[in-house]
């Protein structure tokens, strides 16, 4: 058993959200990729489209120029938007070449984008020359801008249209699981109301709540024979045991007894009585782990110490052992106000009975948190196993080795978290949830 009841550090997330965000992730990436391209194709096109342009007027001015010297004298883009420079005589690549740059337009006080052609023909006469051609991009720039926050406004427009759609039909379709969620966090053993599944059209979520029915139907009976059992044989037991003490006073009494058999007489009265208390702890466990104990009221922890501490000054004086209470501030908690003080009680008396003569306990109680600290045994306990039934670091008689293993049932059933640490005296520490 572990010395700590923590609820897990990890947030989790509904069904509904956790499916919703897989959902949006995979639409992200897949709708990002086919907008990337889907504007990768058309960007391509565009260019295409400029380009064939190009090649075409190359084909018009080469054609212009055999048949008119004169255009060859185009030394500067002028109207037509291209130029001819001639070239020395030599060996060159006839091919096409695009490129993309800027170019400053006095129209627009900037550089603007444009796609020049650059080729070299031979006139008439064989002799070389270079083509460039440009064309204008303003246009076609603008269009695959728009183009590109038509993409963007809808690929977050799609995205978040499917996340909403699909939120809603989760709702719808998940609405029935999670009435039957409802039900069983409200469903409590013991109480004789049977759990009935609500109606679902998903097929699963209807089996799925048949079986539960089933299951709490025979945890229902299983649960009712077991708590009658408890319940019998503590009662069985607690009858001979009570019978047997008063006989062995009785005949304490009204015999002459030597001091010795007087002795013996003695420890068989102790066994006795320590399996009275045994017997009342292993019920009172039972009855804590069924939650037998369903009545919850606010506890004011810093009365019920204050009260307990009262009650166990005169054993505390008795061994000699001195009892401080620290008050930090307030600490009030909605439980069962009898589990509560037996919560306390055992914390206290734990820290009494393993404690020595002139030894001390100090109790610490704050808004959201309660130690017990004791001096006692000048090595520290098992934490693997200082929790367990029947665990005793000592062969004192006074003790069942139930004390804490009932201090940590009703933690754990609180959802409370428990701890021992030994810093050269023991210390043993409730945590409460912190609603401040």
């Amino acid at each position: 058993m572990n010395t700590t009841n923590t609820s897990s550090n990890k947030k989790s997330s509904s069904l509904q959200n956790y499916t919703l965000r897989y959902l949006i992730v995979a639409l992200l990436v897949v709708v990002a990729v086919w907008a990337g391209l889907f504007y990768a194709v058309i960007l391509d096109e565009v260019y295409d489209n400029i380009d064939d342009g190009l090649k075409n007027s190359k084909i018009l001015i080469e054609r212009e120029a055999y048949a008119n010297p004169d255009v060859l004298n185009t030394p500067e883009f002028g109207i037509n938007q291209f130029k001819i420079t001639p070239l020395p005589k030599g060996s060159y690549d006839f091919s096409n070449k695009l490129i993309s740059t800027f170019e400053f337009s006095e129209y627009d006080d900037e550089d603007q984008p444009i796609r020049i052609l650059e080729t070299v023909f031979n006139d008439a006469k064989g002799n070389p020359y270079k083509l460039t051609i440009r064309a204008s991009m303003v246009e076609e720039d603008e269009l695959l801008e728009d183009l590109l926050t038509a993409l963007v406004s809808l690929y977050v427009m799609l995205v978040v249209s499917i996340a909403l759609l699909n939120r809603f039909i989760l709702r719808k379709v998940w609405k029935s699981f999670y009435q039957l969620l409802d039900k069983l966090k409200n469903y409590k053993l013991g109480t004789g109301k049977a759990f009935t599944a609500p109606e679902s059209h998903v097929s699963e979520f209807e089996v799925l709540g048949h079986e539960l029915e089933d299951l709490l139907h025979r945890s229902e009976a299983i649960y009712s024979s077991q708590k009658q059992f408890i319940e019998n044989a503590s009662h069985e037991l607690q009858t001979p045991l009570a019978i047997s003490l008063n006989k062995l006073e009785l005949f304490a009494e009204n015999s002459n007894l030597p001091n010795e058999q007087m002795m013996e007489i003695g420890k068989i009265s102790d066994t006795l009585n320590r399996l009275v208390r045994l017997n009342k702890s292993l019920l009172l466990l039972s009855k804590i782990e069924n939650r037998q104990y369903a009545d919850e009221e606010p506890v004011n922890f810093n009365e019920l110490i204050t009260q307990l501490t009262d009650d166990f000054s005169d054993l505390a004086e008795f061994r000699e052992i001195k009892i401080d209470v620290v008050q930090q501030g307030k600490l009030s908690f909605p439980m069962n106000k009898g589990l509560a003080l037996t919560l306390v009680t055992n914390l206290l008396k734990n820290a009494l009975v393993h404690n020595h003569a002139g030894g001390m306990v100090t109790i610490t109680i704050i808004h959201n948190s309660l130690s017990v600290q004791n001096t006692g045994s000048n090595k520290p306990l098992d934490d693997e196993q200082v929790f367990d039934r029947f665990y005793r670091s000592s062969n004192n008689e006074q003790s069942t080795g139930l004390g804490l293993s009932i201090v940590w049932s009703i933690a754990n059933s609180y959802k409370l978290a428990v701890k021992y640490s030994y810093t050269g005296i023991h210390t043993f520490t409730i945590q409460f949830p912190d609603k401040r």
